[in-house]
């Protein structure tokens, strides 16, 4: 199945509105051919996240093992500063909202008996906010977590990062949140990006 590559990198010495780190993405986007999608942090702009997709978990780590690594990432390392990746099972790049002004990044780690009801949990929250707003939601599982660890990644397109909040507090005030009857459950936090290609145009 198609993995989601979220990578977050820390600034060096250049802003997110430099057109200098958006053609040096854009040539290690070319050469990877992942369809990669650029995104820096409404909080910390000094945070950009690389959302790209390989075939499989293997041809991500198989890269980052080969010489071609180097070759490919190593120039871009005097603008940027690894700070970590995850992968996501994801069927495709477009079932992201890069057409909205936001994105709504939420990690969920979960103990492995409650996999099941967490579930059907955030699909039905996935179905609320689909008949709720315009821009698309997804959401897929990490696989590259130990045996038995399991954790959830929803992404959901916002208008502002305001209105994303607003409607989780009120979910939770109505009690009818993902994590509402759902014990052995964990929000690992919500990061808000803007699309560093449509703030360029």
């Amino acid at each position: 199945m198609p993995v989601l590559e979220i990578t977050q990198l820390h600034l060096r010495g250049i802003t997110a509105d430099d057109p200098a780190l958006l053609h040096t993405l854009s040539v290690v986007r070319d050469k990877l051919q992942t369809n990669s999608q650029f995104y820096v942090s409404v909080e910390e702009p000094d945070l950009i996240f690389i959302l790209g997709i390989w075939p499989n978990l293997d041809a991500h780590l198989n890269f980052l093992a080969s010489p071609a690594r180097e070759e490919i990432l190593g120039p871009q390392e005097d603008l940027l500063e690894f700070r970590w990746t995850i992968h996501v099972e994801f069927g495709s790049i477009h079932l992201i909202p890069a057409d909205a002004p936001i994105l709504a990044m939420e990690r969920m780690r979960i103990e492995g008996e409650r996999v099941e009801s967490v579930n059907r949990a955030v699909t039905k929250h996935v179905q609320h906010l689909k008949a709720s707003h315009s821009f698309n939601v997804a959401h897929g599982w990490r696989c590259d977590l130990a045996l038995g660890d399991h954790e959830v990644l929803l992404i959901s397109g916002w208008e502002t990062a305001q209105a994303h909040v607003t409607f989780a507090n009120r979910r939770n005030d109505d009690n009818d949140s993902i994590v509402a009857g759902c014990e052995g459950f964990k929000t690992l936090g919500v990061v808000y990006v803007k699309n560093l290609e449509c703030k360029a145009t």
